[in-house]
């Protein structure tokens, strides 16, 4: 339990990769305060957490809104009296469609949630972090800020290829107050949005054309490697993008331009893809 005694803060923790990685700083020690837009799904999720024996507490936002983050830190450390770790997992895709058929109102709500939230979650811990004297910070990006979005569309590649800037700026400011910042990107990750979105014969044929390791990354594993950013065993690792990804972006690559194109059509008929 390399982080008992730790509080971590994990956006967008009540389902998906968030809730992995808060499953994994609980079991690691750490008392997670369970973030998501909806406080019935934070509660939910602290239940599990207290169910397998951890420590957890619900404080529900909006991370694209500012006063939401201010009110989610200060409750934290009015509860906990300390922010040991953030971890900035709260996203969203958009509709996926071409460039010539993205809105305004898309690219705005993306950027909002995966750049703009991040952004203020990081800005606020900072204080509390400085006073502290040291602090984690690991933001979950995506394979598409190495590279691109095979299935999703711009305005989430944007997103986060200004998560991995952002990260970057951020820990080479905040170094001499004993603060890293590092960026994880998943791969493929089998989540239940990803099963209830998708078929088992789309979700076989990819693995098969992108993933070499033959299957997709679980909820836990990303967590695995938060945990371990956010430990003392990463106490000189800052600055950093982990690919977490089944060797994915080792890939030599095919033109897959056909096969977005297809599921975007489907996704607009309403179907699995």
């Amino acid at each position: 339990m390399e982080l008992k005694g730790k509080t971590a803060i994990v956006t967008g923790s009540a389902r998906g990769i968030g809730e992995g990685i808060a499953l994994v700083l609980a079991r690691e020690g750490a008392t997670v305060v369970v973030n998501s837009r909806k406080a019935k799904d934070c509660e939910q999720m602290v239940q599990k957490i207290v169910s397998l024996g951890g420590k957890a507490i619900a404080v529900a936002g909006d991370v694209s809104k500012k006063a939401d983050v201010t009110a989610m830190v200060a409750e934290t450390i009015r509860q906990l009296g300390a922010v040991d770790i953030l971890v900035n997992n709260a996203g969203i895709e958009g509709t996926p469609c071409l460039a010539a058929d993205l809105s305004e109102e898309q690219w705005d709500r993306t950027l909002g949630v995966n750049l703009k939230g991040v952004f203020f979650c990081c800005q606020a811990v900072i204080p509390q972090m400085i006073k502290q004297g040291q602090g984690r910070i690991v933001n979950i990006a995506s394979t598409a800020a190495i590279r691109m979005t095979f299935f999703g569309s711009l305005d989430y590649t944007v997103s986060k290829h200004g998560v991995a800037g952002l990260s970057q700026h951020l820990a080479w400011e905040l170094a001499d107050s004993h603060i890293t910042v590092n960026t994880v990107c998943p791969g493929g990750v089998h989540t239940p949005l990803m099963e209830s979105g998708t078929t088992p014969e789309y979700r076989e044929m990819t693995i098969k054309r992108l993933v070499p390791l033959g299957r997709f990354t679980t909820m836990e594993e990303i967590g695995e490697a938060v945990s371990f950013l956010a430990s003392d065993r990463a106490a000189t690792i800052t600055g950093q993008m982990l690919a977490v990804d089944g060797g994915l972006l080792t890939g030599f690559g095919e033109d897959l331009r056909p096969t977005v194109r297809q599921r975007m059509a489907a996704m607009k008929a309403g179907g699995k893809h």
